[in-house]
């Protein structure tokens, strides 16, 4: 931990913008754990109900860093959107697909079985548009020969999500944590037909800012960048504390469910050349093949390694629970 200390008028301002998921507990308990203030930041939470928000506000200048999922990051570079990935909310820099914090969860009513994926054709399925869940669905459903076309796809936000498949306003949702955890525990007879696994799929957490951040306020990023690993850290070796927390920024959602959910999430900030290829290999064309992207493009040039570097190198402690990253796969 930041051995310095900070006088409330010393702070540097950062705005994060974050959302309703399991995922995003780094941010609540860097905040309330004060572990943003021993950096040096005083840091407010602007929260979103979906990452395309995030990435409007984040672009119209709400806040300095978003917190989010790949698909609204890489779409928005499609569309020259000046975003800058400086590292990952979570994920793995070890694998070449990562889907683990989405789901698919299933009503009693319509009969699908766990890990029966083809019983969904024809089915309503609801989940928020344009998002990684999205992006988590329909690959499993291309994995199992199904396309889009076969399902209804109807868009609710994540927290309307459970009371629309207990209603049977939709046969399933597809989702991230801990709402797919909330759907499991709290619809009776509900049935998790899929968690993560998907192999198409690689749609870790990021981590965001703009060009112009990165140009004009690199200090104050190396500065939040180095709080977030040491939260992230913090959550890894304290789940249960991360879930009482997450509970004052997450409404609706139970300590048990809280802590089931917060247990899929691999929190890991690190990026491993596997970021830009798996990107380039799996993500854009299969954003392409939905018509949200028109051509594959290399990411590399919107990455941005040095905020990581420099906490691996001044405190490389934070990363010590961590497996290492091969040295061929490293980028940084």
């Amino acid at each position: 931990m930041s051995g310095a200390a900070f006088a409330q008028d010393d702070l540097s301002k950062i705005r994060i913008g974050a959302a309703g998921a399991v995922d995003h507990s780094p941010v609540f308990v860097g905040v309330e754990r004060g572990i943003f203030a021993e950096h040096g930041l005083d840091a407010e939470v602007v929260m979103y109900q979906s990452g395309v928000d995030m990435v409007n506000g984040l672009l119209n200048g709400a806040q300095e860093v978003n917190v989010m999922g790949s698909v609204p990051y890489l779409s928005g570079l499609a569309r020259d959107f000046p975003l800058v990935l400086i590292g990952h909310l979570h994920g793995d820099p070890n694998r070449d697909s990562y889907s683990d914090n989405q789901s698919i969860i299933a009503s009693a009513a319509s009969g699908v079985a766990a890990g029966d994926i083809a019983a969904l054709k024809g089915l309503r399925i609801g989940l928020p548009r344009g998002t990684g869940a999205e992006g988590f669905l329909l690959g499993v459903l291309g994995a199992a020969g199904l396309s889009e076309a076969d399902v209804e796809l109807i868009n609710v936000p994540p927290a309307e999500l459970t009371t629309a498949l207990n209603q049977n306003d939709v046969d399933a949702v597809a989702i991230w944590q801990p709402w797919g955890a909330t759907a499991v525990t709290k619809v009776e007879g509900s049935v998790l037909v899929q968690a993560g696994g998907c192999p198409q799929c690689y749609d870790p957490g990021t981590i965001l800012t703009t060009q112009s951040i990165v140009a004009s306020d690199a200090a104050m990023l190396q500065k939040f960048m180095a709080a977030f690993a040491e939260s992230q850290q913090w959550v890894r070796q304290n789940p249960e504390g991360a879930a009482e927390i997450n509970m004052r920024w997450i409404q609706g959602v139970d300590l048990e469910t809280m802590t089931l959910a917060l247990s899929s999430v691999n929190i890991d900030p690190r990026m491993s050349t596997y970021t830009a290829q798996m990107y380039q290999e799996k993500t854009i064309p299969f954003l392409m093949g939905l018509g949200r992207i028109e051509e594959n493009f290399d990411p590399t040039g919107a990455i941005d390694t040095r905020f990581l570097a420099g906490v691996q190198a001044n405190t490389p402690d934070v990363f010590s629970d961590l497996d290492p990253i091969p040295v061929d796969r490293q980028a940084y």
